[in-house]
Protein backbone atom coordinates (compact mmCIF):
# COMPACT_ATOMS: atom_id res chain seq x y z
CA UNK A 1 0.00 0.00 0.00
CA UNK A 2 1.27 3.59 -0.74
CA UNK A 3 -0.25 6.91 -0.77
CA UNK A 4 -1.06 6.88 -4.35
CA UNK A 5 -3.00 3.91 -3.83
CA UNK A 6 -6.96 5.26 -4.43
CA UNK A 7 -7.74 2.55 -2.00
CA UNK A 8 -6.92 2.21 1.99
CA UNK A 9 -6.61 -1.19 3.60
CA UNK A 10 -9.84 -2.63 4.22
CA UNK A 11 -9.88 -2.50 8.63
CA UNK A 12 -10.89 -5.24 10.79
CA UNK A 13 -11.86 -4.13 14.41
CA UNK A 14 -12.31 -6.55 16.75
CA UNK A 15 -16.22 -7.40 17.52
CA UNK A 16 -17.22 -5.53 20.54
CA UNK A 17 -17.88 -8.05 23.33
CA UNK A 18 -14.35 -9.34 22.86
CA UNK A 19 -12.31 -6.24 23.91
CA UNK A 20 -10.34 -6.72 26.56
CA UNK A 21 -10.41 -4.47 29.94
CA UNK A 22 -6.87 -6.05 30.61
CA UNK A 23 -5.12 -9.11 29.07
CA UNK A 24 -1.94 -10.89 30.02
CA UNK A 25 0.14 -11.74 26.89
CA UNK A 26 2.38 -14.34 26.84
CA UNK A 27 5.88 -13.41 26.48
CA UNK A 28 6.24 -13.54 22.82
CA UNK A 29 3.47 -11.71 22.35
CA UNK A 30 4.04 -8.69 24.98
CA UNK A 31 7.74 -8.66 22.78
CA UNK A 32 5.54 -8.13 19.22
CA UNK A 33 3.15 -5.74 20.51
CA UNK A 34 5.11 -3.53 22.37
CA UNK A 35 7.32 -3.36 19.50
CA UNK A 36 4.36 -2.62 17.10
CA UNK A 37 3.10 0.24 19.35
CA UNK A 38 7.01 1.60 19.86
CA UNK A 39 6.90 1.85 16.08
CA UNK A 40 3.54 3.45 15.95
CA UNK A 41 4.55 6.15 18.29
CA UNK A 42 7.36 6.61 16.08
CA UNK A 43 5.91 6.98 13.43
CA UNK A 44 3.24 9.38 14.80
CA UNK A 45 6.24 11.76 16.09
CA UNK A 46 7.52 11.65 12.04
CA UNK A 47 7.08 15.10 10.36
CA UNK A 48 7.80 13.45 7.45
CA UNK A 49 3.95 11.59 6.31
CA UNK A 50 6.05 9.45 3.92
CA UNK A 51 8.45 8.01 6.19
CA UNK A 52 5.68 7.65 8.76
CA UNK A 53 3.84 5.47 6.29
CA UNK A 54 6.56 3.42 5.68
CA UNK A 55 7.12 2.70 9.13
CA UNK A 56 3.61 1.70 9.51
CA UNK A 57 3.72 -0.47 6.56
CA UNK A 58 6.60 -2.50 7.91
CA UNK A 59 4.70 -2.72 10.92
CA UNK A 60 1.90 -4.52 9.72
CA UNK A 61 4.27 -6.55 7.31
CA UNK A 62 6.30 -8.06 10.66
CA UNK A 63 2.77 -8.73 12.42
CA UNK A 64 1.47 -10.28 9.65
CA UNK A 65 -2.36 -11.88 8.93
CA UNK A 66 -4.73 -12.77 12.03
CA UNK A 67 -6.64 -15.41 11.72
CA UNK A 68 -10.00 -14.96 12.44
CA UNK A 69 -13.86 -15.19 10.89
CA UNK A 70 -15.80 -12.12 10.23
CA UNK A 71 -19.00 -11.58 12.54
CA UNK A 72 -22.48 -9.95 11.31
CA UNK A 73 -23.71 -7.78 14.07
CA UNK A 74 -27.23 -8.54 14.92
CA UNK A 75 -27.77 -6.67 17.52
CA UNK A 76 -26.16 -3.24 18.29
CA UNK A 77 -27.64 -3.38 21.91
CA UNK A 78 -27.85 1.09 20.81
CA UNK A 79 -29.86 2.88 19.65
CA UNK A 80 -28.92 1.89 15.58
CA UNK A 81 -30.92 -0.51 13.81
CA UNK A 82 -29.06 -3.46 12.64
CA UNK A 83 -29.09 -2.24 8.83
CA UNK A 84 -27.70 0.96 10.12
CA UNK A 85 -24.68 -0.67 11.48
CA UNK A 86 -23.76 -2.96 8.27
CA UNK A 87 -24.47 -0.02 6.21
CA UNK A 88 -21.72 2.16 8.30
CA UNK A 89 -19.61 -0.76 8.15
CA UNK A 90 -19.58 -1.47 4.13
CA UNK A 91 -19.48 2.33 3.00
CA UNK A 92 -16.26 2.28 5.08
CA UNK A 93 -15.23 -0.98 4.03
CA UNK A 94 -15.22 -2.16 7.84
CA UNK A 95 -15.47 -6.01 8.69
CA UNK A 96 -15.77 -7.42 12.42
CA UNK A 97 -14.01 -10.31 13.38
CA UNK A 98 -13.53 -12.78 16.17
CA UNK A 99 -10.23 -13.84 16.23
CA UNK A 100 -8.06 -16.09 19.33
CA UNK A 101 -5.21 -13.27 19.13
CA UNK A 102 -7.22 -10.30 20.39
CA UNK A 103 -4.07 -8.26 21.04
CA UNK A 104 -2.39 -8.56 17.36
CA UNK A 105 -5.89 -7.76 16.23
CA UNK A 106 -5.81 -4.31 18.21
CA UNK A 107 -3.05 -3.40 16.95
CA UNK A 108 -3.43 -4.19 13.46
CA UNK A 109 -6.45 -2.07 13.62
CA UNK A 110 -4.61 0.90 15.41
CA UNK A 111 -1.93 0.63 12.53
CA UNK A 112 -4.35 0.49 9.62
CA UNK A 113 -6.60 3.27 10.95
CA UNK A 114 -3.29 5.65 11.08
CA UNK A 115 -2.00 3.86 7.78
CA UNK A 116 -5.71 5.15 5.87
CA UNK A 117 -5.51 8.83 7.20
CA UNK A 118 -1.90 8.94 6.39
CA UNK A 119 -2.77 7.28 2.96
CA UNK A 120 -6.00 10.23 2.89
CA UNK A 121 -3.97 13.27 3.79
CA UNK A 122 -1.31 12.34 1.00
CA UNK A 123 -4.30 12.22 -1.61
CA UNK A 124 -6.30 15.54 -0.80
CA UNK A 125 -3.80 17.81 0.86
CA UNK A 126 -6.47 19.67 1.98
CA UNK A 127 -7.21 18.04 5.36
CA UNK A 128 -6.88 20.15 8.53
CA UNK A 129 -3.36 20.32 10.15
CA UNK A 130 -4.99 20.46 13.59
CA UNK A 131 -7.15 18.07 12.99
CA UNK A 132 -4.98 15.81 11.45
CA UNK A 133 -3.07 16.28 15.11
CA UNK A 134 -5.98 16.03 16.70
CA UNK A 135 -5.86 12.50 15.08
CA UNK A 136 -2.32 11.93 15.80
CA UNK A 137 -3.08 12.71 19.92
CA UNK A 138 -5.61 10.15 19.57
CA UNK A 139 -4.07 7.36 18.41
CA UNK A 140 -1.11 8.22 21.23
CA UNK A 141 -3.97 8.16 23.97
CA UNK A 142 -5.29 4.64 22.21
CA UNK A 143 -1.44 2.99 22.63
CA UNK A 144 -1.13 4.01 26.26
CA UNK A 145 -5.08 2.69 26.56
CA UNK A 146 -3.82 -0.77 24.75
CA UNK A 147 -0.21 -0.43 27.06
CA UNK A 148 -2.38 -0.35 30.44
CA UNK A 149 -4.69 -3.20 29.22
CA UNK A 150 -1.80 -5.38 28.10
CA UNK A 151 0.26 -4.33 31.30
CA UNK A 152 3.50 -3.69 29.02
CA UNK A 153 6.13 -0.91 29.64
CA UNK A 154 7.38 0.90 25.81
CA UNK A 155 10.33 2.51 25.41
CA UNK A 156 11.23 5.41 27.44
CA UNK A 157 11.82 8.43 24.79
CA UNK A 158 8.49 7.12 23.86
CA UNK A 159 6.28 7.78 26.51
Amino acid sequence: MNENDPNPPHLELLVPWDLPIEQKLSETDQIIISQSLNQLLAALKQSSPATALKIIEETLDRLGRIEGYPVEPTSTKTALETWEVKDFDQYFEISHIQTENTAICLVRSILVAYQTLLILNAQYHGLDPTQIELQKQGFVSYVHLLVRVFELHLEEDND
